[in-house]
């Protein structure tokens, strides 16, 4: 656990954790994961990385890592605890993280997540292009997604 200066606290998920993970998401997304599907996640080796304030989690990142490369699952702030900089400390955590071999980090946002998108190219990522159609809107149709990049600085020799 990486304790912070704001009183919060970094941990890694456990399969304990993935109740409060689908609350999170519950409260975050229009189309959250599940509890089984936290759960079946970490069971792939995924890491999701937890920021709790004591008890409560109040934000969570979730990385699968592939060879030289990582890419981000799924963020997630709970409402209450938004405009305060949290996504943008765990996301910067969280690439201070990541194993000196990982070269790009990558994911993918809803086109109409223009929040999300402004935060991803201030943390340095470029739009490398759209999957179309991708993600289920509330309306029955389908949304684009945005595919996001992070070059990482190469190794020293």
């Amino acid at each position: 656990m990486i304790s912070l200066s704001n009183g919060l606290n970094l941990r890694l998920a456990e399969e304990a954790d993935c109740a409060a993970l689908a609350t999170l998401a519950f409260s975050a997304h229009s189309h959250p994961w599940s509890e089984t599907q936290y759960l079946q996640s970490l069971k792939a080796g995924h890491q999701c990385w937890l920021l709790c304030s004591g008890s409560e989690t109040v934000a969570c990142c979730v990385v699968s890592k592939l060879f030289d490369e990582a890419e981000i699952l799924d963020v997630a702030v709970a409402p209450q605890w938004r405009r305060r900089g949290l996504a943008e400390m765990l996301l910067k955590r969280l690439i201070g993280e990541l194993q000196e071999d990982i070269r790009r980090l990558l994911l993918e946002v809803r086109a109409s997540n223009l929040a999300a998108q402004s935060l991803y190219r201030k943390l340095g990522f470029s739009e490398d292009g759209l999957r179309k159609n991708y993600y289920p809107a509330d309306n029955g149709e389908r949304e684009n997604a945005v595919l996001m990049s992070l070059a990482l600085a190469e190794p020293q020799p």
